[in-house]
């Protein structure tokens, strides 16, 4: 049955060079659509939006079998995306040369902002979970400093949320797939009265395990589950004011990050099958995620006023074996722990307000945003390791605060019809606290304090022009500046002198040339982008032989390429499309004392030199109804997850084939999709890295995955 069900998705891959025009209308949020963004805090189209931007409407996200937010690495040009080091629900993720590979220490923050409307997530621990209720995802490449900015050194991931109306409307997916796969979300909305509506959406996601676990003799370990929800409240009445409410939560429990233990020398696996797991450590990740936020607004003739306010609360358990066991010295001692058992409990809360001013003047030649804002961070974790099966350490605690003030305007001011001049400045001040105890060392089991004192100032300004040649052609080119605060080695491990050693604020300049063009008749797309990207005290983790993996200012360095992303409707049933991005960096002046020099590393972290994306989707209507099938291909090349450029964080080449087939009974909202990930089964690494000296570790990707979906919307 499985081969049959691969032949026919195969086969799929050839049907649009036999489907005849027919009358159909595309979908408004579906894969080439010249979509609603809000990438600059206010609405507009895509096509002329002055940022590299990806944006995945609804359809596009379920015709892509974008899931989760690691997919989007598929599809998103110069994006690189993957599950954490102990659980995987927590990412990491680079883009254009930054990133962070620490996000499940409260003391790390990420290079890439992740926003849910606007709301900023300070955390990136929970934030791998099934996606539910979105309107779309977009993808800012490039600094949004001046904008957004906490932490959007090179970018932002925005994911946009469905909002009540005035108008019901509802949408529920039940999906079962391969290891016993449960998906089920749905969302409602209603109006209350002539002036509220409210909305509702919820999601429940289980899978068994795939891994063989010999030590603990379970051949189907892994499982995940994750449940959540969300409600909203919006005031719709006339009038000028406006009111909008929600509140949310995840709950996420799983089996760590599993993977096979590696000979960090040979770099063989110790078992062929790259889905086993060797350590007698039972690994458990928890997650539980809630809050809310309150959007008020008045509008003017010309102005609007808005204040958004924010609240979230996170709670994160993890116990986990860092290098997939080994087997014992001889028969007797069975299979052991690797270099490191990791236990971690942490807590967090964040609180955010920003008020906002944004307009036109001059009879509409000049358009403005400006707006004040804060946040405030505090939390603390707990970390325990269980160490060569020796060194059971005693518990490292550590309190984290972070305050961050900002002050921020931009403008667009028209100097003929065709031309727009930019001009932006933000200015953010910042102070991190942290306080603790954390073990002597790992023989002297002693307690000592750890902790100090981090204050960082910095201007993030802003300047382009936007030339609107036609109606179809938009050209763009800025220059913007990035700023990530600095922190303290939150991973050293027994060793107070390597926490207490703080790492300086990174910075990046920026500059970008882009042209967004629209052609036979608005059935195509092609959008282009060159940027370059300066980056001073870049930062670069490594691990060394102690086990601590510390973060480091490296020097500075250049990362620089060229992105693409296109689409055309040549039919009315028939969209193909394709993204990719070529990437090079390097060091332009490293630091002779850091780590990445004294190994002679050549490459910055998570730069993939070529990375695209190919794929198409049809429908064909009939008698029966339409039927829909689409398939694409993703490819990445090879690149290093480690500052040092170890041979063991080499992530290798990897293409990976989805595809689906879907049907439509006519006059219904049913819809039966038949989905395929990994098609063709290809074995690929999602994490790698070396421990101690002698204990290494792979996490694979996921297996082939076949679902059956069914899908009402009305």
């Amino acid at each position: 049955m499985r081969k049959i069900i691969k032949h026919l998705l195969l086969t799929s891959c050839f049907l649009p060079a036999v489907v005849h025009a027919q009358d159909a209308t595309p979908q408004d949020s579906g894969i080439g659509s010249d979509i609603v963004v809000t990438a600059e805090r206010r609405e507009g189209s895509l096509q002329t939006t002055p940022i590299s931007v990806s944006a995945l409407g609804e359809d596009a996200l379920q015709q892509l079998q974008i899931n989760r937010t690691a997919d989007l690495m598929r599809v998103v040009p110069s994006l690189v995306v993957a599950s954490g080091t102990v659980d995987p629900t927590t990412l990491t993720i680079f883009m254009r040369g930054a990133g962070q590979n620490g996000g499940t220490w409260l003391g790390f923050e990420s290079a890439v902002g992740l926003y849910v409307d606007d709301t900023y997530f300070s955390r990136l621990t929970g934030a791998n979970l099934d996606l539910a209720d979105l309107e779309r995802v977009e993808v800012l490449r490039g600094p949004q400093g001046t904008l957004y900015g906490r932490n959007t050194l090179v970018g932002a991931i925005k994911y946009v949320t469905k909002k009540p109306s005035d108008k019901a409307f509802g949408d529920f997916l039940a999906e079962y797939g391969s290891d016993n796969l449960v998906r089920v979300k749905g969302t409602v909305s209603q109006p209350l009265s002539d002036n509220w509506a409210a909305l509702i959406t919820g999601n429940y996601f289980h899978r068994d395990g795939f891994f063989n676990a010999e030590a603990l003799n379970d051949k189907k370990y892994g499982d995940r589950d994750e449940y959540g929800g969300r409600a909203a409240i919006k005031y719709i009445g006339d009038g000028p004011f406006g009111v909008y409410l929600t509140g949310f939560f995840s709950h996420s429990e799983n089996a760590g990050t599993i993977g096979v233990a590696v000979d960090p020398v040979t770099l063989q696996n110790a078992r062929e099958n790259i889905y086993s797991y060797l350590s007698p450590t039972r690994g458990f990740g928890k997650n539980f995620t809630y809050g809310g936020d309150l959007t008020l607004n008045w509008k003017g003739e010309n102005v609007e006023l808005k204040s958004i306010t924010a609240y979230l609360r996170g709670h994160q358990e993890f116990v986990n074996d860092l290098t997939g066991g080994r087997p014992g010295n001889s028969p007797e001692n069975g299979y052991l722990i690797g270099f490191n058992e990791l236990t971690s409990d942490s807590k967090y809360r964040t609180f955010s307000q920003e008020f906002q001013v944004l307009g036109d003047a001059m009879d509409g030649r000049l358009s403005y945003i400006g707006g004040l804002y804060y946040f405030r961070e505090s939390g603390y974790q707990m970390r325990q390791d269980y160490v060569l099966y020796t060194y059971d350490t005693l518990p490292q605690m550590v309190y984290p605060t972070t305050n961050s003030y900002a002050a921020y305007g931009q403008a667009t001011f028209k100097i003929t019809d065709a031309i727009d001049i930019v001009g932006g400045l933000r200015y953010t001040k910042e102070k991190k606290v942290v306080s603790g105890v954390t073990q002597a060392s790992l023989t002297n089991m002693v307690l000592v304090p750890i902790g100090g004192t981090l204050k960082a100032k910095a201007w993030t300004p802003k300047v382009g022009v936007n030339i609107r040649a036609s109606d179809d052609v938009f050209l763009y080119a800025s220059a913007s500046r990035g700023f990530q605060g600095g922190g303290f080695n939150y991973l050293a491990l027994a060793a107070p002198l390597a926490f207490n050693t703080s790492f300086d604020p990174e910075t990046v300049w920026a500059y970008e040339v882009g042209a967004k063009l629209s052609f036979l008749d608005k059935k195509g797309h092609l959008n282009i982008a060159a940027y370059r990207n300066d980056f001073s005290d870049i930062l670069t983790s490594m691990t060394v032989p102690t086990g601590s993996s510390l973060t480091q200012n490296a020097g500075e360095a250049r990362v620089q390429g060229i992105e693409v992303e296109a689409n055309i409707r040549p039919i009315p049933e028939l969209t193909l499309f394709a993204s990719g991005a070529y990437s090079d960096g390097k060091y332009t002046a490293i630091n002779p004392n850091s780590d990445p020099a004294k190994a002679g590393a050549k490459f910055i972290p998570n730069v993939a030199k070529w990375q695209y994306d190919i794929g198409f989707n049809v429908n064909i209507p009939s008698d029966m109804g339409t039927f829909e099938m689409g398939s694409d291909v993703s490819y990445i090349s090879p690149r290093y997850l480690g500052g040092t450029n170890a041979p063991m964080t080499l992530l290798d080449k990897r293409h990976v084939v989805n595809a689906f087939v879907g049907w439509q009974p006519n006059g219904s909202q049913l819809k039966v999709k038949l989905s395929a990930e990994n098609l063709l089964k290809e074995e690929y690494y999602v994490y790698g890295n070396v421990i101690g000296g002698a204990y290494a570790m792979r996490a694979p990707g996921d297996p082939q995955t076949f679902r059956v979906s069914v899908n009402y919307a009305y």
